[in-house]
């Protein structure tokens, strides 16, 4: 099979998937990485009859495609038992490797992470983008109601702190799809994380950027609420925040794209929906580390349009802080970031030249 005839159809290019002599780790290709993970033990490993490489490259077509089960595994020559077989413990081994490939920045890798979204956009002390977007899911066997988002679909919640480079840096998965981001941001370990400031996350000088569905902080700076009063400078910051922070939007778009089962999972247990998606988000981090990169620097700058520009005071669904316990850390956190914004706003961001 050719190299472009086998990317359109595995979504990563021959290099990527067997063999990438830029690789400086030990594990240099999928099949090495994946096959280093598995024990000597595994099913897969004892069954004489199919190479790790063949089981791979049947598990990554069904990541890849809406195909069935069925005519996938009558496509390679299997049983659709085994193939699920495969597919399950595959799914599951990739989703053990985000402790290897879905990683928190360290210092350095925040400075240069800074350093690019600065050049490209002039907003300083970015280090990650963070959003959350909805796997459509069968309904499943136990309470459906949980997962039935507002538009009448069920899903599950996924969200992601995503870099300049789209690599996704943390990600939280498995909420009902009826949570609201800023619901699913408290519920996840990231929050606490930040708030109780045990682990070195962030710097003073750093922070996330979010949409409004999230609560302003020194460690989440947000778009101004758009009253219909806002002021130039105000504007100029919701331009400079949205040029970062469409770069998480761009990773989901992607992710769902290569991975095109992310569109909609016909899957009712919810631990193989989790290890479903974080075997793809997994695998979306592989092929940026040692593939082509997939987006440029120079593609931050892009233009922003009017609606990213001037904020959201429409949430979508209503907020239900109910059975949440506030986080004492919460509030002192929020007025270190009115106090950060404000200071970005008259003091750092300049002001676009005006037409002449």
């Amino acid at each position: 099979m050719g190299d472009p005839c086998f990317a359109l159809h595995f979504r990563m290019t021959t290099t990527v998937f067997e063999v990438n002599e830029k690789s400086v780790f030990w594990f240099q290709n999928l099949v090495q990485a994946v096959g280093a993970h598995l024990t000597a033990t595994d099913q897969i490993k004892r069954q004489s009859r199919y190479q790790l490489k063949d089981v791979l490259l049947m598990v990554v077509w069904l990541l890849a495609t809406p195909d069935s089960f069925r005519s996938v595994a009558l496509r390679f020559g299997v049983r659709p038992g085994t193939l699920y077989r495969f597919y399950i413990r595959i799914i599951g081994a990739l989703r053990e490797m985000a402790e290897t490939f879905i990683t928190w920045p360290d210092a350095g890798e925040r400075n240069a992470i800074k350093h690019r979204f600065q050049r490209a956009t002039q907003f300083p002390g970015v280090v990650g983008c963070i959003d959350g977007t909805h796997v459509y899911i069968t309904a499943p066997l136990e309470h459906p109601g949980q997962y039935r988002n507002r538009h009448h679909s069920y899903s599950i919640n996924v969200q992601a702190v995503v870099d300049n480079r789209l690599l996704v840096r943390d990600i939280h998965v498995g909420e009902a799809g009826s949570l609201h981001d800023r619901r699913v941001f408290r519920r996840s370990s990231l929050y606490s994380n930040l708030l109780d400031g045990v682990l070195p996350l962030l710097s003073a000088d750093e922070h996330l950027v979010g949409d409004s569905a999230y609560h302003l902080t020194d460690f989440m700076l947000t778009p101004f609420e758009n009253t219909g009063h806002l002021s130039p400078l105000q504007i100029n910051y919701n331009k400079k925040l949205s040029q970062c922070r469409v770069r998480v939007e761009n990773a989901f778009a992607k992710a769902k794209g290569k991975w095109r089962r992310l569109k909609f999972l016909h899957a009712v247990n919810s631990s193989n929906i989790v290890d479903h998606i974080m075997a793809s988000f997994v695998l979306h981090n592989f092929i940026i580390l040692y593939g082509e990169p997939i987006f440029q620097d120079e593609d931050l700058a892009v233009p922003i349009q009017d609606h990213e520009v001037l904020g959201n005071n429409q949430c979508g669904d209503e907020f239900d802080e109910r059975d949440e316990e506030e986080h004492p850390n919460l509030e002192a956190a929020k007025a270190r970031g009115v106090e950060k914004i404000d200071f970005f706003e008259n003091h750092v961001l300049p002001l676009p030249d005006p037409e002449v």
